[in-house]
């Protein structure tokens, strides 16, 4: 479960040190946007509060003790150990000799990053890596990482990693790298590392060179099981076209009928499960979902490459839709109120206007399923008069009554089109399900 919630905040307030915090925002802001702009693919988690585009999360699944036991004993592995508890198709590429002894540092006053070890497929790459802090307290955290190929050209790539800065001495952790289908990993590769020292972003990044061993991989080609089976819920048509499997995620291609009424934001718990009950699920990070055209999505879950099952199932315990022509929410920037809006359960709580920033805090009442998993309600503002804006940054919080979630959003105008008198966003997921779930036999 995402790391998200935090309990009796208070309420959304524009910081004293505004003109900062905005320029710290936007930086992140224009970076994320960068990132979009070259991988339209990816979609950020539901989940994501606080940060722009770090995904922070906690490991919930458990390695079992035999596996754990022959991933510590291959030399160099015992640090991963730890990062792989959340995923099994790791778990099993491990075993399958698919992680590879980087060790490749770079250091810059006092702070070193050590990429330690690298596990790759054509389609998923990870690097863990270790920053160790030779500043006394100091707090250090990870910034952005660049990727190049060896003539110097920036690498086309999604990536997340967890975690927030620290002033520990050694942090352990990996990051997250999905790859574009027209892309493929460089033979070598230089990471630029820029860090973050008591929350200020060096100018200067690490420049740390690494080769990727693509022989690795290369010998386990993608299994595809082709599906084609149409699916009906609540009146909703959809096709689950076929289930893509690699050594390091399985993937799951799904295209919605464009006559549906209704726009799907989610599945609850989509999953795969097998002839003894054993379910493979998304990892918990990372990157969850991209497009795959104008109609459908490709769903990541973990890879099931090493396990070959008898059977194989395809299920979901609920889907998250809403119609099409409720998508849209609507402010009027002169009374502060809701003008359209899917229903009464969420509210605008304050709109704040400061020259161009705006924040806006909503609260949300939201059904019990749904009290510990906060969603991201928008990302992409626009109003009236055209302007353009920047996301800078979002959170969320539950009080006592987790049936009440509170979510506070800051917009930077970027445009100078006029002073508008209406602003709008569009959803990016609202807690209304459709009735009925399915199970789909894959194999």
């Amino acid at each position: 479960m995402l790391e998200n919630e935090k309990k009796n905040a208070g309420p959304f307030m524009i910081p004293a040190e505004i003109d900062q915090y905005i320029r710290n925002g936007m930086e992140q802001a224009k970076e994320l946007r960068q990132n979009r702009s070259r991988n339209r693919w990816i979609r950020i988690g539901s989940s994501l509060v606080a940060c722009l585009f770090i995904f922070v999360f906690i490991f919930s699944v458990r390695l079992s003790p035999a596996v754990a036991a022959y991933i510590s004993s291959i030399p160099g592995m015992e640090k991963i150990v730890e990062f792989l508890r959340d995923d099994k198709g790791l778990q099993k590429a491990a075993e399958h000799n698919l992680v590879q002894n980087i060790g490749a540092s770079g250091s810059l006053e006092g702070v070193t990053f050590t990429i330690d070890q690298v596990v790759a497929d054509e389609k998923r790459m990870l690097l863990f890596y270790t920053l160790k802090n030779d500043l006394s307290d100091k707090e250090v955290a990870l910034h952005k990482i660049e990727l190049f190929d060896q003539s110097g050209k920036e690498w086309e790539h999604g990536v997340s990693w967890s975690g927030m800065g620290s002033e520990d001495p050694v942090i352990r952790n990996r990051i997250d790298i999905v790859i574009n289908e027209a892309t493929e990993i460089p033979d070598v590769m230089t990471a630029k590392v820029t860090l973050e020292i008591d929350h200020i972003k060096q100018d200067t990044p690490l420049s740390i060179d690494f080769v990727v061993d693509k022989s690795k991989y290369k010998t386990f080609e993608k299994k595809v099981y082709p599906v084609m089976k149409e699916v009906s819920v609540d009146g909703q048509r959809f096709t689950i076209e076929q289930i893509a499997v690699f050594p390091t995620q399985t993937e799951v291609s799904i295209k919605f009928d464009p006559a549906n009424k209704k726009h799907v934001f989610d599945f609850d718990k989509l999953r795969l499960e097998d002839e003894k009950g054993q379910t493979f699920a998304f990892w918990g990070n990372g990157v969850p979902v991209r497009d795959n055209g104008e109609n459908g999505r490709i769903y990541h879950l973990e890879s099931i490459y090493f396990v070959e099952p008898e059977k194989l199932y395809l299920k979901t315990d609920g889907i998250r839709a809403l119609d099409k022509d409720q998508l849209q929410i609507v402010i009027d920037a002169k009374t502060g109120t809701l003008t359209e809006v899917p229903d009464d359960r969420l509210k605008l709580t304050a709109l704040r206007q400061v020259d161009d920033v705006v924040g806006m805090d909503f609260s949300l009442k939201v059904p019990p399923q749904d009290n510990h998993s906060h969603i991201s309600l928008g990302y992409n503002m626009t109003d009236n008069r055209g302007n353009e804006y920047d996301y800078v940054q979002g959170s969320s919080y539950s009080t006592e009554d987790a049936s009440i979630q509170n979510y506070s959003v800051l917009f930077k105008r970027k445009t100078n089109k006029g002073t508008p008198t209406h602003y709008s966003f569009p959803l990016s997921s609202y807690p209304v399900r459709l009735q009925g779930t399915f199970s789909v036999e894959i194999k």
